[in-house]
């Protein structure tokens, strides 16, 4: 499958961290602070600060899984135009940074996904070479 059609897979076709690694097309748009809760929130396309407030959630994000046994680390994209594809799961994450990020959040869930910690995002940031 060419790069182009990477995010075209289906949710049985999800990229590991081995292919997040080769991604720099990725690495330049991780957020690693935005959380599911903003990419949540109601956004009217006519207001220009919802507008901009989609400029500044727009590329990838990491959050928690937490509606399947066990929690998994996901990567969304979350695009220009509000529409979010869960593109990846990453299986390599200890399974206690995910409990703790679960049993201890840094805010509440939004629609059963978790914000990933900081524990998280020092994990990632080593393992993507970031």
């Amino acid at each position: 499958m060419d790069q182009e059609n990477t995010d075209e897979r289906t949710i049985w076709e999800l990229q590991g961290l081995k292919e997040i690694i080769q991604r720099p097309d990725i690495h330049a748009k991780i957020k690693f602070d935005v959380t599911p809760s903003m990419v949540m929130e109601p956004r009217f396309h006519s207001k220009a600060e919802d507008l901009e407030k989609l400029k500044l959630v727009a590329g990838y994000m990491f959050y928690i899984e937490s509606q399947c046994n066990p929690p998994a680390l996901m990567v969304m994209k979350v695009g220009n135009t509000d529409i979010t594809t869960t593109i990846g799961k990453i299986d390599e994450i200890p399974a206690e940074l995910l409990e703790k990020a679960i049993t201890d959040p840094s805010e509440p869930p939004s629609h059963g996904m978790y914000a990933i910690t900081e524990d998280i995002k020092a994990w990632l940031k080593k393992e993507l070479g970031l």
